[in-house]
């Protein structure tokens, strides 16, 4: 029916359907047939002969205003969808936690190399289905998740946490620690998270629950300061402790029980709107390796 209504505007402006076939460039047979579906649905004759050309009737006057309007609605729509598809597809949001930035930072500038019109922009997660839905972020990365029926959840991967501690630590010697023997740490425990807090305290043991810090941070670059100036250890994940630490500092893998983030893929279940956030999500479920039990363990 736009058509239809297409053409009915023009023969009003032009007072000729000749004229307005003519601008429309169609056939006036097929012109005249359009205005003659047009009548049928409306049920009443929009135009009338004057001379060699027409003029519309009462009901067509109208109709005109009205197929006005609706054609600017059209418009106004077309022009909006197409700003929040050219201007949305190339921005992509996504939320990390800082101490997973780290070790994702080669797979982003791969993702950076394939589409480079998509400008990415890094924020901090507090609570990722929030952000979500308040759109925020578009995609979020966290170990967390508050279920919500809008916002979908993937497997992304999982890694160990890990003890690090300074060169000349009295444990810089050893590879592998019990869990039960960090009883035995003279000095302080840096958690540098709060879900890492309750992910400790989650394994179920009397030493993960009693874990204390005195000092608190969530940015991995600022524990590893605090270890290398001596003011204690940290449990922290080991990829980004990998990364971050260089030859200064001593990772030690904890066992009995291993503690083990899962690492979850978070966007909303209608997403579409933004063609970015399904070519990331592609990405980055197809790049980033699958890592078994081995892959898993702290290097030595």
């Amino acid at each position: 029916m736009f058509r239809q209504l297409e053409c009915f505007i023009q023969i009003c402006k032009e007072g000729s359907f000749t004229k307005a076939a003519e601008i429309l460039m169609i056939s006036q047979p097929t012109l005249s047939q359009q205005i003659r579906f047009l009548e049928t649905e409306v049920g009443t004759s929009l135009f009338e002969r004057v001379g060699r050309g027409v003029k519309v009737t009462t009901d067509g006057e109208i109709l005109y205003e009205k197929a006005l309007s609706v054609m600017r609605l059209i418009e106004e729509s077309k022009k909006e969808t197409y700003e929040l598809r050219n201007a949305r597809a190339a921005k992509l949001s996504i939320g990390i936690p800082p101490m997973d930035f780290f070790w994702l930072i080669p797979h982003f500038l791969k993702f950076h190399e394939q589409y480079p019109d998509i400008t990415l922009k890094f924020t901090s997660t507090e609570n990722t289905s929030r952000q979500l839905l308040n759109s925020s972020i578009d995609i979020g990365i966290t170990d967390m998740y508050d279920p919500n029926k809008e916002v979908h959840m993937m497997h992304l991967y999982k890694e160990e946490l890990a003890l690090v501690v300074y060169a000349d630590h009295p444990w810089a010697d050893r590879t592998v620690v019990s869990f039960h023997e960090l009883e035995e740490l003279e000095t302080s425990l840096f958690v540098g998270d709060i879900s890492l807090n309750e992910h400790l305290h989650t394994l179920g043991t009397p030493i993960a629950k009693s874990l204390q810090s005195q000092f608190e941070s969530t940015s991995t670059a600022i524990l590893l300061s605090m270890v290398l100036q001596k003011m204690g250890a940290a449990i922290l994940p080991a990829s980004s402790i990998d990364i971050l630490s260089g030859q200064q500092l001593k990772i030690i893998r904890l066992v009995d029980p291993t503690p083990v983030r899962e690492i979850k893929l978070m966007f909303r279940r209608h997403h579409y709107h933004n063609p970015s956030v399904q070519k990331c999500i592609d990405f980055l479920l197809e790049h980033i390796p699958l890592r078994t039990p081995d892959s898993l363990k702290c290097s030595s």
